[in-house]
């Protein structure tokens, strides 16, 4: 027993000779902190959607990110790479496993004999040890794969709540210019239709009559369109939600035109760390860390390795009334010294070192990514909201006009057509405005995305 003393020691001595993970080359987080757009100051970590104060909205996000098949995945890998950690961390304890059998048995050549029965019971032991750190780098490995799994199901959750606000505010929008559209193939009909009286007692000339005819059939084909615009947006709710298209047509049937009520804008520089947290950053800076372990693992393998071994084993032999006992154990350590293997091990060792190179450069290209998503979607953002100021003055005055038509229409001092012309305007404006009100909610909703589903 001195002697397994003695073995434990060395072992546990050797044991502090571990390599070295190679260190994450610095990124440009830290350069990232000074932002040249305009932000909002309403950052926050939780409760992304609050500020929409939309309740369909939070039914349709509740219900996807319930039950689509995206969230069921990502947390079936979130489970797969806990049960790797969990199966790599285990070599790190001694193996032991047991061993039974009986057999009997009856030989007739060369000599005939009596049947034997034969009967033993074992024990095995097996531990690896971890001389130099190469089973603690892979269990390091297998946690930055847990931390990756969850981000993904972090950037898959953001995915799909974009996605879902995306295709609600696509669906409203459409569904509100289908009614502006068909107004508008009401008011061309009407103007048609004056056209055409006026043609009849000669007022006015077949070609304005034709172009009136024209302008109406355009207005119906474009309502024809966007109605089915609004049937393939609806579909893709129902795949998002998983929801009865008809349920789902029911609920939204109310909704159109209505666009969610965003803050205002205030200047403020996006601090660095809101970058640091997107889930696509996490998941590249724990693929560059299993990457750096990984480089580590190759290089033990070049190692010796040491194993401590032991066995008892109880075994009883029955043969013509003799009955025959045995008890044997043995203990050692064996040594595994890898001497030639033809480059193998070195340029496997190269190999991961040039992934983890890869992985670097990859974490420093999605950090340059984002930089640019975010500042683009800001610089969008705050276009849009200029540009919808515009249009409301727009339709303001458009709506100045409109009043005042219909007031020189009930005097006479305008025509029906003239007062239909102007009503056009009106509906022009507003369908405008209506497509900059859906834009700059994209743009929202890209923004939301771009910082890895913070709240706007």
């Amino acid at each position: 027993m001195p002697h397994l003393f003695r073995l434990l020691g060395l072992a546990c001595l050797l044991s502090g000779c571990a390599v070295t993970i190679p260190k994450p080359a610095d990124s440009d987080l830290a350069t990232a902190s000074e932002w040249n757009t305009p932000y909002l100051a309403s950052l926050q970590t939780t409760n992304s959607w609050a500020s929409w104060q939309d309740p369909t909205l939070n039914t349709l996000l509740k219900q996807t990110l319930a039950s689509h098949p995206s969230m069921a995945q990502a947390k079936a890998k979130i489970s797969e790479a806990r049960a790797e950690a969990a199966a790599i961390g285990a070599h790190l304890w001694p193996n032991v496993s047991a061993t039974a059998s009986y057999n009997r048995s009856l030989h007739n050549l060369p000599d005939p004999g009596a049947a034997q029965n034969l009967a033993s019971l074992g024990l095995d032991a097996r531990w690896e040890l971890d001389l130099w750190g190469g089973i603690a780098a892979a269990k390091q490995s297998f946690y930055a794969n847990i931390a990756s799994s969850e981000s993904a199901q972090l950037l898959t959750e953001a995915s799909l709540a974009a996605e879902v606000a995306n295709t609600l505010v696509g669906y409203r929008a459409c569904k509100g210019q289908a009614n502006l559209a068909a107004q508008v193939l009401q008011s061309q009909k009407l103007s048609a239709s004056l056209l055409h009286s006026k043609v009849d007692v000669g007022l006015a000339s077949v070609v304005d009559a034709a172009k009136a005819d024209n302008e109406a059939s355009d207005a119906s084909y474009h309502l024809a369109e966007l109605a089915t615009q609004c049937r393939v947006t609806l579909k893709a709710l129902v795949a998002l939600t998983g929801m009865p298209e008809a349920k789902l047509g029911e609920m939204l049937a109310a909704e159109a035109g209505l666009m969610p009520a965003r803050p205002a804008l205030a200047i403020k520089n996006v601090p660095a760390e809101v970058l640091a947290e997107r889930p696509d950053i996490r998941m590249a800076g724990y693929s560059l860390d299993a990457a750096a372990a990984e480089v580590a693992v190759r290089e033990v393998a070049r190692y010796p390795s040491a194993s401590l071994l032991g066995m008892i084993c109880v075994g009883c032999q029955i043969s013509e009334g003799i009955n025959l006992d045995s008890r044997n154990w043995s203990y050692g350590i064996s040594f595994n010294i890898p001497i030639f293997n033809a480059g193998e091990l070195s340029s496997k060792q190269d190999a991961a070192f040039a992934r983890y190179q890869q992985a670097t450069a990859n974490y420093q290209l999605q950090v340059r990514q984002a930089v640019r998503e975010i500042e683009e979607y800001m610089l969008r953002l705050d276009d849009s909201q200029h540009r919808t100021a515009e249009l409301e003055h727009q339709l303001s005055y458009a709506r100045v006009q409109l009043k005042a038509s219909q007031a020189l229409y009930k005097v006479g001092s305008a025509s029906q057509l003239q007062v239909a012309e102007v009503a056009r305007y009106e509906l022009a404006a507003q369908t405008r405005l209506l497509a900059l009100q859906r834009e700059q909610s994209a743009n929202w909703i890209a923004l939301y995305k771009a910082l890895g589903g913070r709240a706007l």
